[in-house]
């Protein structure tokens, strides 16, 4: 590619990555989980760095031994949790959100709710959505659970997510 054609590509690409949010280049880094210091509003701030949590599930497979299901774990959600929450899911991989089963797989979370409930933390309510696809066909969505997130602004200006839990729900129920 010509470096004529290349800068108009790249200069797109970094305005997209500045207007979204961009997750901190190191995966594992200490940097603020999504840069949204400036012009995003709080609840704004916290309803993307979700969505991001919830895109991000399928790719952590819990299918794998411990050691591994850790590294899917810190590099998935390195910047997006706080370090205690990471650390217990590090510690357990069995509680930790992801990929449990090869079909239905965790495609997203929807947000219902963003509440503050305090200082600079929010709860966060919403359905975690499952897809499914046959072979030859696009995944379609085939159940939902409850969620619920607690959000706090950490010490660098971005937001962590703090907790998470999947509330049993009617359809849980046996």
């Amino acid at each position: 590619m010509t470096r004529r054609r290349l800068l108009p590509f790249v200069l797109v690409c970094t305005a997209l990555l500045a207007a979204c949010g961009r997750p901190d280049a190191t995966a594992g880094g200490s940097a603020a989980a999504v840069d949204t210091a400036a012009p995003l509003d709080p609840e704004r701030a916290v309803r993307r760095l979700v969505t991001l949590f919830g895109s991000r599930m399928q790719a952590v497979s819990l299918l794998v031994p411990d050691s591994l299901a850790a590294s899917h774990l810190q590099e998935a959600y390195g910047t997006l949790v706080t370090p205690d929450l990471l650390s217990d899911w590090m510690a357990r991989p069995g509680i930790a959100p992801g990929r449990r089963v090869s079909s239905p797989w965790p495609d997203r979370i929807e947000v219902k709710t963003v509440t503050p409930s305090g200082a600079d933390e929010y709860l966060v309510t919403g359905a975690l959505i499952y897809a499914s696809s046959a072979a030859g066909e696009s995944a379609a969505r085939v159940a939902s659970r409850p969620v619920r997130l607690r959000v706090r602004r950490n010490g660098e200006g971005g937001w962590r997510i703090s907790m998470y839990e999947q509330p049993p729900s009617t359809a849980d129920a046996s």
